[in-house]
């Protein structure tokens, strides 16, 4: 008897340790933290890198906010959702968070590999955003989606938003 309730409770141990770590994923790399209701857009320079798991950051000058022209055609990075990606097109506005660097959350390096960037990002790199502030510091910039200067775009969507991004007024 002793062994099979010793198996249970290591089984048990199992699957509450395996909850954990799943809730914790979902949590971590969920959107609840962002106001995915209004996209953002910013263009900048890479002044730090962090590239690792479970979630690389960088951080970026923001060297300029108004949507390029052509915009509501821009073409998707590979892998974009096709409901999710034009949605987060339609409501991109010029960042307006009042700081002069963000701090861009992005996936793991896999993710990255898997959605076509086989590199980490490098100091000095420019790049073109377009994501959702954190609800409580508008600093946080989670993008959906991001271009390099070459036109690379890569997507970062691995969870649905809590709520639908609203266009943004014309």
């Amino acid at each position: 008897m002793r062994s099979r309730s010793f198996g249970r409770g290591i089984a048990g141990a199992i699957g509450l340790a395996a909850l954990s770590v799943a809730t914790i994923a979902v949590a971590h790399h969920g959107w609840n933290s962002f106001d995915t209701s209004r996209a953002y857009y910013a263009a900048g320079t890479v002044t730090e890198v962090h590239w690792g798991n479970p979630h690389s950051e960088v951080h970026m000058k923001v060297d300029g906010t108004a949507l390029p022209d052509g915009w509501s055609s821009r073409e998707l990075p590979q892998g974009a959702d096709d409901s999710d990606g034009p949605a987060t097109i339609a409501s991109a506005r010029p960042y307006d968070g009042g700081h002069d660097e963000v701090e861009l959350m992005l996936a793991g390096p896999e993710w990255m590999r898997r959605w076509g960037l086989e590199r980490p990002l490098e100091v000095g790199e420019k790049l073109e955003v377009v994501g959702y502030l954190g609800s409580s510091d508008k600093q946080a910039l989670r993008p959906v989606m991001f271009w390099l200067a070459n036109g690379q775009g890569v997507w970062q969507q691995l969870t649905s938003f809590p709520q639908r991004p609203e266009p943004a007024a014309n």
